[in-house]
């Protein structure tokens, strides 16, 4: 969705100029932008279901806050369970999970809940825009993905290393916007680094 707003949307638009101040005639303008509409409304939806990774659903305990972790393609990892076509990814009190299936990048659909001890769930709302600092708190933040690279034969790390293992995260806010503290986030990776090594 991101890519066609950004790239493919003004693209679109540039060729319908084009078509349009073009010396063809009439029929032959409106049959190639009819032709070009019907085609991004037949295949849209398409490329869309071939895009969209399985649905995931996140339980996060009530009094946790700060960042979680999600890491990928672990054998120490879980096999989360499949509700309603989501796998439910129960989040642990240290806010790191490691999973056995491995990271995909693409169009995600993601629900967040603050589960009680009862387990009564209350759905959480992501952010979108921060300047209202209170608007959805408590509520969820800051999503992105990344990688810890993996040795090289040479000795060096890489990213393409065979040995690289992804992670996604995202905050978890209760009381107020989480300013960056760097050493805090420090510390929260190595917790992470060290437990995948114990993993491996």
């Amino acid at each position: 969705m991101a890519f066609f707003a950004i790239i493919g949307l003004p693209i679109f638009i540039i060729g319908i100029i084009l078509i349009l101040v073009s010396k063809r005639k009439l029929k032959i303008k409106l049959f190639w932008i009819l032709g070009t509409l019907a085609s991004i409304i037949i295949f849209w939806p398409i490329w869309t279901k071939i895009n969209t990774i399985e649905p995931e659903t996140y339980l996060i305990p009530k009094d946790y806050a700060g960042k979680v972790k999600i890491i990928y393609g672990l054998d120490c990892g879980i096999e989360p369970k499949i509700e309603n076509g989501r796998k439910i990814l129960k989040i642990p009190n240290d806010g790191i999970l490691f999973v056995k299936y491995k990271f995909k990048s693409g169009i995600i659909d993601h629900e967040y809940y603050s589960v009680s001890k009862n387990g009564e769930r209350i759905k959480l709302k992501q952010y979108e825009n921060y300047r209202d600092r209170a608007k959805n708190i408590p509520g969820i933040g800051f999503g992105a993905s990344g990688n810890f690279p993996g040795e090289m034969p040479n000795g060096g790390f890489s990213s393409e290393s065979p040995l690289t293992v992804h992670y996604s995260e995202f905050q978890v806010l209760k009381d107020t916007i989480v300013e960056y503290d760097f050493l805090k986030e420090k510390k929260f990776d190595s917790i992470v680094r060290n437990r995948i090594k114990k993993c491996k």
